[in-house]
This record gives structure tokens, C-alpha cells and sequence, in this order.
């Protein structure tokens, strides 16, 4: 009787301890995202992406200048009072160098 009593003691104390997060954050750290997509258009520091998504891009993340129609891109990003704003970028169809396509 004694090993069913310790044993579920052992399981409801491993199950309490599994939901809590390892690493808390704080309540008002904003969750990380991520989309790839298709360039459609960039204006200013705004670009739209083939799936709607429509990203701010802050000039210490990538100069919107380097951004062209068609790429391939893969942002990680932040909502920020109701706004996607870009956190980084990865270009996924150009050379690991990020330099552009010559066509």
C-alpha cells in the first residue's frame, strides 16, 4: 500500500513542476514571430509581404534600400501596439554574402 501512495505523491509532484516555465519572462516582454514570405513591395520603412503581412523596418535592422521586390526574406518580429515590427532578416533566396541577384 505504501508504494502506490509514495508513487503518486512522486507523480503529482513531477506534474506541478512541469508546467511551470523553466525561464519566466516578464509579463510585458513582447513574443518573438517569425514569417517568410515573398517581398511585394517596400515603401519607406514599410514592406508588404505576398502573404499581407505588412512589417516596419527599423534602419538598425536593414536599410529598406537593400530590401527588393521578389525576395524571398524570412523576418523575426515584434508586435508592438498593434504593429509588426521587424526584430531581424534573413534573405533566403540570395548568397550567404546577402549581396543581390544579377540578372
Amino acid at each position: 500500500m505504501r508504494a502506490p501512495v509514495v508513487a503518486a505523491a512522486l507523480l503529482a509532484a513531477g506534474g506541478a513542476g512541469a508546467s511551470l516555465p523553466a525561464m519566466a519572462q516578464p509579463a510585458s516582454a513582447p513574443a518573438q514571430r517569425v514569417v517568410e514570405s515573398r517581398v511585394v513591395s517596400v515603401r519607406g520603412d514599410q514592406v508588404l509581404l505576398h502573404d499581407g503581412t505588412t512589417l516596419k523596418i527599423p534602419s538598425h535592422v536593414a536599410n529598406p534600400l537593400e530590401i527588393e521586390e521578389g525576395d524571398t526574406v524570412r523576418f523575426t518580429y515584434e508586435v508592438k501596439n498593434g504593429q509588426k515590427i521587424a526584430t531581424s532578416i534573413q534573405f533566403r533566396d540570395r548568397p550567404n554574402n546577402g549581396m543581390r541577384r544579377r540578372y
